[in-house]
């Protein structure tokens, strides 16, 4: 029933283009990246984290993703992520038995400047052609992620394209840092003020949308793409939902769906009643999978 509700709110499903976003919290190896704070993630550092701990992430990503791909009201043909730390594991998650059965996927990755490294990164199922794939430089001195740019042909041989990101953090409070945000929003807005073709602009932003974020999308053209599904956010803070995974679409459609499988659930104890089950709980891994959930959009062109 739920699928079919969302399917009758984009008319032109013959050309529908499905899409999947989740910040997979933490997605790193166990080499030092030279030049970028990842200690914390080395076999001697405070997590431990080494070859166990990392392909036992790998394994619980894979489920996730696989979960959300189940749940989806058309199976995704791209998955984009944030928080992987290096093409190789993007790698050996693309090719793990619960994704690669769905595949195969091309992946996507290009480093960046964050100061720990974390990148945004892209799987790209085989029947997708991808026409350019390239980051959005960010100025190296804001040392943050680059959104990635990705312009597709789909299998019915519409064409479109993906922006994914992971605008800089809270870190510093809310509104000390909202400036940040909305700097790497308007030169990304700014990047595409010339594209004609349906364009997606998808991720973590960090914050819920708020009024000048709206204001700023509006004067470049862009909509806000709304959930359909009841559940109240992607992100659970202090007992409060927020609904940090979200996107925005120009020159076209879309429609949006947080997915919350059981399995990616448990119960919050302090605050009462559920919240994403995460992969680490201070320097413990904790065989869950993330903070966030997964979101599922359904696009299509003008």
């Amino acid at each position: 029933m739920l699928k079919s509700i969302l399917f009758l709110l984009l008319p032109y499903l013959a050309i529908s283009q499905p899409v999947l976003f989740y910040n997979v919290e933490n997605l790193f190896d166990t080499v030092n990246d030279y030049g970028h704070v990842d200690e914390d993630f080395l076999p001697e550092g405070p997590r431990q984290n080494n070859s166990m701990t990392y392909w036992l992430k790998i394994r619980q990503t894979a489920r996730a993703l696989r979960l959300a791909y189940v749940q989806s009201p058309a199976p995704p043909l791209v998955i984009g992520l944030a928080e992987v730390e290096t093409y190789g594991a993007l790698l050996a998650l693309s090719r793990h038995a619960a994704l690669r059965l769905l595949g195969p996927w091309q992946p996507v990755l290009y480093d960046s400047r964050d100061s720990r490294g974390i990148d945004v990164a892209a799987l790209v199922h085989e029947e997708v052609m991808i026409l350019q794939s390239q980051t959005l430089r960010m100025p190296e001195e804001w040392h943050t992620r680059d959104p990635l740019f990705l312009r597709l042909q789909w299998p019915d041989s519409t064409l479109s394209q993906l922006v994914f990101i992971h605008l800089p953090s809270k870190r510093g409070g809310a509104q000390q840092s909202h400036h940040k945000r909305m700097r790497v929003l308007e030169k990304i807005m700014n990047s595409l003020d010339t594209c004609q073709t349906p364009t997606l602009l998808a991720g973590d932003f960090n914050t819920e949308p708020t009024s000048n974020i709206i204001a700023l999308a509006a004067e470049h053209g862009w909509e806000l793409v709304t959930t359909s599904r009841p559940q109240q956010g992607s992100y659970k803070y202090r007992g409060r939902w927020n609904k940090l995974d979200w996107a925005m679409v120009k020159n076209g459609e879309s429609q949006g769906e947080i997915l919350a499988p059981d399995a990616l659930l448990e119960n919050d104890k302090k605050w009462g009643g559920k919240k994403p089950k995460r992969s680490w709980i201070g320097h413990r891994f904790s065989f869950g999978y993330s903070d966030h959930l997964p979101v599922y959009y359904l696009m299509c062109g003008n």
